[in-house]
């Protein structure tokens, strides 16, 4: 979906949400008047987080991570502790390169929020580590209260000098001083669960809690 087809979507009263697949390259053009003057949730993952934070910084949109027809009620997400404790935030984050893509480009603060991490493998795992240390290094994580880990597709059975993709994100995430939760069924080919909605996540619980 272009910029075009985007923003027609967005004047339309007739639609209430749109299942996007879309990049980087609609952002320039998209009709943020419209989106604030009729709010209609966004649902897509990969590439899409470029749009989702997008409108979460301009408008304070919520959106939907993930593929398919949004769920009914509140989410309550299992996954495995990494690091424990509890926090509570508005869950803002998405796919891994998309969120590296958007430092010095419109990243949204993650101050006091849950972040949410997910991927899908179009290279090796040191591009993982390699855009887990920009983020880092640039300060995006910055004051972000809990990190919510999600699938990583592809990755099954990668070694790269005997690191494997946990041994990759534990090393970054878990020297972040705050709650982890991962393997959360968050991501690509997943039933979308909202992202910018307050959330809490409780790693010694092994839960993750969006309202």
């Amino acid at each position: 979906m272009n910029a075009a087809q985007l923003n027609q979507a967005l004047r339309d009263p007739a639609v209430r949400t749109i299942a996007l697949d879309a990049d980087h390259r609609v952002l320039d053009g998209l009709d943020l008047d419209a989106v604030r003057a009729d709010p209609k949730p966004i649902i897509g993952a990969g590439a899409t987080t470029f749009v989702h934070m997008e409108l979460w910084r301009e408008c304070g949109l919520a959106g939907y991570h993930g593929e398919g027809a949004i769920p009914p009620g509140p989410r309550r997400l299992t996954g495995q502790t990494w690091v424990t404790g509890r926090a509570e935030g508005v869950l803002l984050g998405g796919s891994l390169g998309p969120l590296r893509a958007m430092i010095g480009a419109g990243l949204p603060s993650l101050d006091g929020a849950i972040l949410l991490l997910t991927g899908e493998r179009t290279q090796g795992l040191g591009q993982v580590d390699r855009q887990l240390t920009h983020l880092i290094r640039a300060g995006a994580f910055a004051g972000v209260r809990a990190v919510a880990v999600g699938l990583f597709t592809g990755f099954d059975g990668l070694v790269d000098r005997d690191w494997t993709l946990t041994d990759v994100l534990t090393d970054h995430l878990c020297a972040l001083g705050v709650p982890v939760l991962a393997d959360l069924p968050i991501g690509a080919g997943h039933p979308p669960v909202p992202i910018g909605l307050p959330a809490v996540l409780d790693a010694t619980g092994a839960t993750l809690s969006i309202d």
